[in-house]
Order: structure tokens, then sequence, then C-alpha cells
């Protein structure tokens, strides 16, 4: 459990903004979850939350009791208590161990489940391992470069990945899209076994398949090859660049205030953009569905409309952040603003077509960007700090 000190040491103010948004947006919410931010977010062994925790730090570490939801984030994150809700977490290295009596959706670098989940889980990592003291209580849904799972899968199993090691059983069908399939001799599968590859599967004399075994082609990339990725590619640079430029020009002491944000507030700027990111379509939801019964349904149609504008301008903030980061970094602080844009939004694009990655970054980009706009809004001044 934290200690008073440590709460003193991690002031909660900058998450005030945050809380109020979140509490005008879904009444009851303020009530009903806590959220916790700082370098080091430390639940204790003998700690109990009676609600939904929101934990957002470079070191995570749960080890108490948590009665709601989990939602993590951070450079490390380590969830070793008891969750009676749904757990989602993001970090670099991911590792839960804890018991999840309801859903679990993580994603990491490294990513390790060692404790039982009671439904579904979908996972995604670049090295991801279930380990034998794992369990998945319903379907499984995997992205990975290598996964290795030795922990039974209740349900399906649907995956994606460079090499897939399965050394469990797996009650229902596996559908695998891979580059590499093993089964060892402690697989089984319940069902039918079909899988995408150029490589027959490697299949222990001890795997079992209680139906057929599917070997299908791999997908054909459509749509004229390297050429028109190229294509694809650029289009996407044009039309991020450009709304870039149009943000920055119109509201320049606004876009000026974004950036600030995550330079000075990452991680609040992180928790915010989480907690909106899941939330504001569930407002938008419920909105249109009280607008059907008593006028009005078209406000949750314009909030989603706002809510899918703010995801596409999340990519020219952290562009622009992220390429007068770079360009400091090389002492080109005078540089103008279209080359900063350019040059971040070249990084993030890029990284966005690898396999995996790509779609962590986006993620990461998303949350970020969403963050750093809603605080920008909130503050309505430019904060005090180094210029950006």
């Amino acid at each position: 459990m934290s200690t008073n000190a440590e709460r003193h040491r991690n002031p909660w103010l900058p998450w005030l903004p945050s809380l109020l948004v979140l509490w005008a947006l879904v009444p009851g919410l303020a009530r009903a979850a806590e959220f916790r931010s700082g370098d080091v977010v430390q639940v204790g062994p003998q700690e109990v939350i009676d609600e939904d925790l929101y934990a957002f730090g470079r070191v995570v570490n749960i080890q108490g009791t948590v009665r709601g939801d989990v939602i993590a984030m951070g450079r490390e994150v380590d969830i070793s208590g008891t969750v009676e809700g749904d757990v989602m977490s993001a970090a670099s290295v991911n590792r839960i161990s804890t018991p999840v009596r309801g859903s679990l959706r993580a994603a990491g670098g490294e990513l390790s489940v060692s404790g039982p989940v009671g439904e579904d889980a979908m996972l995604a990592a670049g090295n991801l391992s279930l380990t034998p003291e794992a369990r998945v209580g319903k379907d499984l849904y995997l992205l990975s470069g290598d996964a290795r799972l030795y922990a039974p899968v209740q349900g399906e199993l649907r995956a994606a990945a460079g090499t897939l090691t399965l050394a469990a059983p797996v009650g229902q069908d596996a559908h695998a899209e891979v580059g590499t399939l093993r089964l060892t001799d402690g697989a089984r599968v319940g069902g039918n076994l079909s899988y995408r590859s150029d490589k027959d599967a490697q299949l222990a004399s001890g795997a079992v398949v209680s139906g057929t075994v599917e070997h299908l082609a791999p997908r054909q990339e459509k749509g004229g090859g390297p050429a028109m990725g190229l294509y694809l590619w650029l289009r996407s640079l044009v039309g991020l660049f450009a709304l870039g430029l149009l943000f920055s020009l119109l509201t320049p002491r606004f876009a000026h205030r974004v950036t600030a944000m995550l330079r000075q507030r990452p991680l609040p700027s992180l928790g915010l953009g989480a907690a909106f990111f899941v939330s504001v379509p569930f407002l938008a939801g419920l909105v249109f569905l009280v607008g059907l019964l008593l006028g009005g349904w078209w406000i949750g149609l314009f909030i989603l409309a706002l809510y899918g504008f703010a995801i596409a301008l999340s990519f020219p903030v952290v562009g622009l952040f992220l390429g007068r980061w770079l360009l400091e970094r090389f002492h080109k602080t005078g540089a103008h603003l279209a080359v900063a844009l350019l040059l971040g939004l070249v990084l993030l694009t890029l990284v966005g077509r690898v396999p995996i990655l790509g779609g962590l970054v986006a993620l990461a980009t998303i949350l970020f960007g969403l963050g750093a706009l809603l605080l920008g809004v909130l503050r309505g001044r430019e904060p005090a700090g180094a210029p950006v």
C-alpha cells in the first residue's frame, strides 16, 4: 500500500481535470473508481479496493484485492493480487499472475500470464507466454510475434503469430494464421484445427486433434503489392500532414498548449486519454438510446463524430511533439513547424506499418493524443514551463 509520503511525492492535482470531466460525462463514475498515478503506483498485499482501479505510472504493482475492474498502464505492470472484475493492462513489460474473474485485455512487448482468467482473454505482445498455472475460462484471442501456450483454454483459440507453440488443451476449435505452428505432446484440440501458413505444422506424436486438420495457403496481399502499399502510406501521410497543418495554423495557441501537455503532463495525458477512449463510445450510445425515447438521438451521433475527429487529430498532435523532440536532440530548435510535423508523422506512419508493433504504437498515439487534447481544453491556458 502506498505510504502517505509516497502520495505526497506523487501529487494527484494533475488528475483533477480528468476526474471532473469523467464525473460530468458519466454520473457516479467519480464515486465508483479510484485513480492513482505517479512514478511508482503500488497496491499492498493487505489493501482492498472496493471499486474500479485506474493506475498509471512508470511502474504499477498491484498485490492486493480489487473488487472492480483494473485499468493499468505503464512501462512495467505487475498484477499479482486478486481482481474480481476485468483487467485491461498495457506495458512494455506486462506480468499478470492474479486470478481474474472477468475478462483479460492485455498488451505489451513482453507479456506473461500465469493466473486463471474466468472469461475471455484478448492478448497482444511481441513475446507472449501463458504459463501452466494460467487458465482461460472461455475464448482466447492473441496477436504475437512469438506465442507459447502452456495453459488450457476452455473455449476457442484464434491466433495470429510469427511462431505459435501449443502445449496445452484447447476445448473447442483452434484457428491460427502463423509463420510456424508447433503442437507438442501436451497439445489437445477438442474441435477442428485450421491454420494458414507457408509451412506444414509441426505435430508431435502425442498431440491430439479430435476433429479435422486443415492447412490453408497464406493470404495473398491484395492491391498491387509494394507499389500499392507505398501509395497507401503516402496517402495517409499527406492526409495527416494536411490535418496537422490546419490544426497548427488555425489554432496556434491551442496547438502549442496541447504539445506542451505531452511534454509536461505525459502520465495524466495517457490516463485521461485511456479513460475517454473507453468511456466516450459508451456515453454516445447512452445518449443515442435516450434520444430515441425522448428526442435528440442525433446528439449521440454528433458525439461519435467529434470522437472520431479527435482520434484522427491525435496523430498530428503526437507527430508534432515527436518531431520537435527529435529535432531538439539534434540541436535544430529553429526548424519550421511543418518540418517537425512531417518528421514526426513519417516516423509514426512507418512504424504503423510494422505488424503487431504498429498496432501498439497506434493505440499509444491515440491515448496520448486524446489525453493531451482534453487537458489542453480543460486548462484553457498555456502551462508554465519550458517552451515546446
